[in-house]
């Protein structure tokens, strides 16, 4: 019986094959745009820049209702422009070591975040009284009496890239009352 000597093909065939993997690694984003645009908006920062409370009293008081003008500001490191399909979220008070839920928050829909930059997501809501009930008291100290307290905002910012939605969490806070 005759013995070919063995050739190290499996060798040369694994290297090949991971040649051609990283290649096909590198060139993903380079085939599909909307992985490198999901990558950027995952590198923006938000902040709760600014919460503007103001409680109106009314009479009884089942008709006194809250009006908030809240900004988040969103810094985008990178160079790409974005533009946002929505963005939600959870609005809190802490107050005196409790924690209190204000209600649901939605911003305008399209807002555009520039490349290398900062900007500015700008939304007024109103919350009834009903809404509020159970954190009326400690959020009318907070807001009337300018006793210190802490705003929060837990959300999501939506975006559609090139057919693909994918979303990007984000949780802000803002002090007031100090």
């Amino acid at each position: 019986m005759m013995h070919w000597p063995r050739r190290h093909s499996s060798g040369l065939l694994l290297g090949a094959g991971l040649l051609v993997l990283s290649g096909l690694t590198l060139s993903c984003s380079a085939l599909n745009p909307a992985l490198r645009y999901e990558e950027a908006a995952r590198q923006l920062r938000f902040s709760l820049d600014r919460v503007e409370p103001k409680v109106e009293l009314a009479f009884p008081l089942e008709h006194s209702r809250l009006r908030l003008r809240l900004e988040v500001g969103v810094d985008n490191p990178t160079g790409e422009r974005m533009r946002t399909r929505r963005v939600t979220g959870n609005l809190r008070l802490r107050y005196q070591g409790e924690d209190l839920a204000i209600g649901a928050v939605g911003f305008p829909e399209g807002a555009d975040i520039s490349p290398k930059g900062r900007s500015l997501l700008k939304v007024e809501v109103t919350f009834g009284y009903a809404d509020l009930k159970t954190a009326w008291g400690p959020l009318s100290h907070a807001v009337l009496r300018k006793e210190p307290a802490t705003w929060n905002l837990t959300g999501e910012a939506r975006f559609t890239t090139l057919g693909i939605e994918y979303g990007v969490p984000f949780r802000v806070q803002k002090e007031s009352g100090k």
